[in-house]
C-alpha cells in the first residue's frame, strides 16, 4: 500500500503537468477561435464591401461599353472567354486592373453578372427617384414663378445664363440653394426642361382634370394681344403664320401637346373654356340702367 503511494506520488507532478498542457491548450483554442470569429466576421464585412465596390465599378464600365454589357449580360460565361477577352481589349484592361472583379468572374460569372444586374435596377431606381424629387421641387418653383417659368420653357439656356440669373434673383436663389437642380442645368438644360414639362403635365393630369384649360388661360393672361386675338377668332391657332408670328404661343405649345391638342379639335369651344382661369379677364357684365326717380304723386 505504501509502495503504491509512493509510485503515485512520483507520478503526479507527471500527471499534473500533462493536465495543465492540455488545458492550456485548450483554452488558447478557444482563446483562437473566439478571437478568429471577430475576424472573420471583419473579413466577411470586407469581402461584402469589396464586392459592392466592384459590382458599382463594373457597374460602371459596361454603362461606358453598352456594346460588351449587351453581351456579357445575355452570356456571362464571356467574361471568362480568351478569345472574347483578346477582340474586347477595353474589357481585358478593364479586368487586369480590377483583380477583386476578375477573381469573382473566374469563381462564377454568372453568378456576379447576375449581382451586377440587381445592382444596376436599384442605381436606377435611386437616380430615378432622385430626379422626380428635382423635377418636382423645381415644378414648384416655376408654379409660383409664371413669369420666369415662360421664358426659360421657351429658352432653357436662360437657366444658365448669368445675366439672367442676375436679372431674376429668386431663380438665381433658388439655384444655388438646390444644387442638384444647378447640377442638371448646367449639364444639360435643354434635356433637365423636356423632363420638367413632361413632369408638369403629368402631374397637372393626375389631380387636375382642367389643367390644359388652366394651363392656357394662364398663358393667356400674360399674352393680352393673343388673348384678344383668339377671342375675335380662335381659329387662327391652326394658321401656321399665325403661330410663327407669334414665338410665345409656338414655344407654349410646342411644350404643351395636350393644349394643342385640344386647340386643334375645337378652337373655339376650348378658348372659352379658358376664360374662368385668365386672371386678366372677367365674364362681361350686363349694364343696368340706373333706376330713374319716379316723382311723387
Amino acid at each position: 500500500m505504501t509502495t503504491n503511494r509512493v509510485q503515485f506520488n512520483k507520478k503526479w507532478p507527471v500527471i499534473y503537468g500533462l493536465g495543465m498542457f492540455f488545458l492550456a491548450g485548450t483554452l488558447a483554442g478557444a482563446q483562437t477561435a473566439t478571437g478568429s470569429n471577430p475576424q472573420n466576421s471583419t473579413a466577411a464585412t470586407q469581402d461584402r464591401d469589396i464586392t459592392r465596390k466592384e459590382l458599382a465599378n463594373f457597374d460602371e464600365f459596361l454603362d461606358s461599353h453598352r456594346e460588351i454589357a449587351e453581351q456579357v449580360r445575355k452570356d456571362p460565361s464571356l467574361l471568362d472567354n480568351k478569345q472574347f477577352l483578346k477582340d474586347h481589349p477595353d474589357l481585358q484592361r478593364y479586368l487586369w486592373n480590377h483583380p477583386g472583379v476578375r477573381e469573382e468572374v473566374k469563381e462564377n460569372p454568372t453568378a456576379f453578372v447576375h449581382a451586377e444586374n440587381r445592382y444596376d435596377r436599384q442605381e436606377d431606381a435611386a437616380a430615378r427617384e432622385a430626379t422626380r424629387e428635382k423635377l418636382s421641387s423645381f415644378d414648384q418653383f416655376l408654379d409660383k414663378h409664371r413669369e420666369i417659368a415662360e421664358q426659360v420653357r421657351r429658352n432653357p439656356s436662360l437657366l444658365d445664363n448669368q445675366q439672367f440669373l442676375k436679372d431674376h434673383p429668386a431663380l438665381q436663389t433658388y439655384l444655388q440653394d438646390h444644387k442638384g437642380v444647378r447640377e442638371e442645368v448646367q449639364e444639360n438644360p435643354n434635356a433637365f426642361m423636356h423632363q420638367e414639362n413632361r413632369y408638369d403635365r403629368t402631374e397637372a393630369g393626375r389631380g387636375d382634370p382642367d389643367a390644359a384649360h388652366r394651363q392656357f388661360g394662364e398663358f393667356l393672361g400674360h399674352h393680352m394681344d393673343i388673348s384678344r386675338d383668339l377671342d375675335k377668332d380662335a381659329s387662327v391657332v391652326k394658321k401656321d403664320e399665325y403661330v410663327h408670328n407669334h414665338p410665345e404661343l409656338q414655344a407654349y405649345l410646342n411644350a404643351h401637346p395636350e393644349v394643342r391638342q385640344g386647340l386643334m379639335a375645337d378652337p373655339q369651344g376650348f378658348v372659352k373654356s379658358t376664360q374662368q382661369f385668365n386672371t386678366q379677364t372677367s365674364p362681361a357684365k350686363t349694364a343696368t340702367a340706373p333706376a330713374t326717380a319716379q316723382p311723387k304723386p
